[in-house]
């Protein structure tokens, strides 16, 4: 039954225009409130530092090329304003600094500081799609804005460098105790080795196992390095896992297993090449034939192709998504995933190496043995002392060098000037949050509000449509020659006014609603009392007399009549005295040519009289004598009267008052004409401001009403 509408923009508009009062007044108090702040708050100063975060490498990018990322520098603007960094910033205060901003010790500064980030005054951002990060200070003081960007800037360097520190001096330790290790077992092999000579006078051995012990040395130096990288992956590995929560933990090892699964095939190739370059190795090849560098570069090649496997796989199945804030670890633990299951092929194929040597080992004469195994562990360690330093020495290049990931750009001046943008942005915020505050509550309060404002609100509850609106009742008190009181009633005075137009409007809707034109019998009811429709049911009638049409209005309302007291008729016979006495004819009264049957006494049963025979054959005789008749009836939710007469009459037509009638009422009122089967033209909506609504329901009738002066003294009904 009910039909829906496309909201339009007026809609909205209309509903502004009728709650402008308090959207007004919002926003009136946040004017006023605005330009107080503007010109009695605080002048505020403002200072910016600038920070750049240097690139670094990942394996998500082709060619391992250096780009910046999104999620990188929302990490770095996370960390700034962490806890740790504002904490550590506040604890780097001086005594004259305490001073100057006003607080007691470090407690209060910290306090203070995240309280600044918290309201806006401290906001760290970056600067467009640069690496280039702005720390900015607002305070009233132009000293503390300044010191409060600075120190964070210098903090902040110095946090992400200990960090990044405290990680690779891990791996230098781990190295740095290698080697001493290495060097006192080298240190021992040469004694022994000396010993050893001194005690048999052997100068050396033959240049057959010289070159057989030289092949072994480098096997084994070969073999102790790939257990050592071996070692310092599961280092890194584990300082990675120590950083993350137990769930980041779990996600991580079944992103990171993940990759490994998926990676085997190329793990099995890996370890063939490892094989064909272990047996080159024993067949003699050195590791610069080009036999050996060939499988070397292919090695290189397949770690390449498996670092692009993981990528793709890691894209594909979303593994990053839960991971913005730690892209750094996913990337270095695949990437250390990858260089372990080369360490690992690479560690099992000199395993096997060595073990060919060992056999082949023994075959050597006892005391050339002995030399021959002397010798071997001298060259090893050595061999094995000197990568080792290397590989020191590289730590110590990256312990320092991870220290230069934050530099300072620019460091914050000294403001000689108030920030009165700020003051005027916050200015113009508020007026907008204001104007939005406003209307939201005009929103609400018409939402809230369950009185039908809408036309097309009755329609969508209802499925009738509106076939006309009356403007609210405007009549002068102090004339004295209104004979009609403070009531409307269309007279040939108000025949150009805008009521008259509106009920003309209507009596045209109501002929072209029907193919068969006017309805013979018309019943005026509504859900409920205090809707006007006696006074539509008067001027309705007037205005179908103005049209040359025979029209009689009878008050069927034996309850609380109210048409004798809308015209001024003297109290008589009418209705009741009808129905009671069969016999009894009553002559209709005549007011300006409209043909009016009053209720008579109020009966102590009148719906038993409206129900009766005698009512059905009055309404028969008065259809055939009058053009039209229109019966003036109790409303609709209150009493049955009103559905007793719905099923006698022609056309039923519904009142309801803008503003006053509830829009649930509405809804039991079509509830119950669905249920009763009562046929109904549509709604009539009386009582509309059109100094709220002029523009929509004033539409037809607005250029009446805005021509007339309006009097002085005039009330609304």
């Amino acid at each position: 039954m009910n039909k829906e509408y496309e909201i339009d923009i007026k809609d909205y508009l209309r509903i502004i225009r009728r709650r402008r009062g308090i959207v007004i007044a919002i926003v009136a108090v946040c004017l006023i409130l605005s330009v107080l702040y503007f010109f009695y708050a605080p002048p505020s100063f403002t200072s910016t530092s600038k920070i750049l975060v240097k690139r670094v490498e990942s394996i998500f990018t082709s060619n391992y090329y250096k780009t910046p990322t999104e999620e990188e520098l929302t990490n770095h603007i996370f960390l700034i304003k962490s806890y740790p960094v504002i904490k550590k910033t506040a604890s780097s205060f001086t005594r004259d600094e305490f001073a100057q901003m006003g607080v007691s010790g470090e407690g209060q500064a910290f306090s203070r500081m995240k309280a600044d980030i918290e309201s806006g005054k401290i906001e760290v951002s970056s600067k467009g799609e640069s690496r280039i990060i702005e720390i900015r200070a607002t305070e009233e003081n132009p000293y503390v804005s300044q010191l409060f960007a600075n120190r964070l800037a210098e903090t902040y360097r110095e946090f992400d460098m200990e960090i990044k520190k405290k990680d690779a001096h891990s791996t230098y330790d781990f190295i740095a105790a290698q080697t001493e290790k290495v060097q006192g077992d080298l240190e021992e092999s040469e004694e022994k080795l000396k010993e050893f000579k001194e005690k048999y006078e052997i100068l050396g051995v033959s240049s057959e196992t010289d070159a057989f012990i030289k092949q072994m040395s480098d096997i084994e130096t070969e073999l102790k390095t790939a257990s050592i990288n071996v070692e310092v992956m599961e280092k890194k590995l584990n300082a990675i896992k120590a950083k993350l929560n137990e769930q980041q933990q779990s996600l991580l090892a079944e992103a990171s297993q993940t990759s490994y699964n998926v990676l085997v095939d190329l793990k099995r190739q890996l370890t063939t090449l490892e094989n064909e370059k272990a047996n080159l190795l024993i067949q003699g090849y050195t590791p610069d034939d080009q036999k050996i560098l060939k499988i070397n570069h292919s090695i290189q090649s397949l770690k390449a192709k498996m670092g692009t496997v993981a990528k793709e796989l890691l894209q594909k199945e979303g593994t990053l998504d839960p991971f913005v804030q730690m892209e750094d670890f996913m990337q270095q633990s695949v990437n250390l995933t990858i260089d372990y299951a080369v360490a690992r092929s690479r560690l099992e194929a000199l395993n096997e190496v060595l073990i060919y040597y060992k056999n082949k080992l023994n075959r050597i004469p006892e005391r050339e043995l002995e030399l021959a195994r002397l010798e071997r562990e001298k060259e090893a360690n050595k061999k094995i002392y000197l990568m080792l330093l290397e590989k020191r020495e590289q730590a110590q290049i990256t312990e320092v060098n991870e220290g230069a990931g934050i530099s300072i750009l620019e460091l914050a001046r000294l403001p000689d000037a108030p920030n009165t943008m700020s003051k005027v942005k916050k200015s113009v915020l508020f007026l907008i949050l204001g104007v939005l505050i406003g209307v939201g509550a005009g929103f609400v309060v018409d939402y809230v509000d369950s009185a039908v404002r809408d036309e097309f609100e009755i329609t969508k509850i209802s499925g009738l449509p509106i076939l006309g609106r009356i403007p609210i009742v405007e009549v002068d008190k102090k004339d004295k020659s209104n004979s009609r009181g403070r009531f409307f009633v269309l007279t040939e005075e108000e025949s150009k006014s805008h009521i008259a137009e509106a009920f003309r409007s209507l009596r045209a809707n109501i002929k072209l609603s029907r193919t068969e034109g006017f309805p013979s019998s018309i019943l005026i009811t509504g859900p409920d009392a205090g809707s006007g429709k006696s006074m539509i049911a008067i001027n309705l009638a007037l205005s179908f007399v103005s049209s040359g049409k025979r029209v009689l209005l009878v008050d069927t309302d034996l309850r609380r009549p109210a048409i004798e007291k809308y015209l001024k008729i003297k109290k008589t016979k009418g209705l009741t005295e009808l129905l009671i006495d069969k016999e009894k004819e009553i002559q209709p009264l005549v007011v300006d040519g409209l043909r009016v049957i009053p209720s008579g006494e109020i009966p102590p049963n009148p719906s038993e009289l409206l129900d009766s025979d005698r009512m059905r054959e009055l309404l028969g005789r008065w259809k055939k004598e009058y053009d039209i008749v229109l019966l003036d009836s109790p409303p609709l939710m209150t009493v049955s009267d009103s559905r007793i007469l719905a099923s006698e009459v022609e056309e039923t037509l519904l009142v309801a008052a803008y503003g006053e009638t509830n829009r649930h009422i509405i809804a039991q009122t079509s509830e119950l004409l669905e249920q009763l089967s009562i046929k109904a033209l549509g709604y009539i909506l009386n009582k509309v401001d059109i100094h709220k609504e002029y523009g929509y329901y004033g539409y037809y009738y607005g250029y009446y009403y805005y021509n007339q002066p309006e009097k002085k003294g005039s009330r609304r009904l």
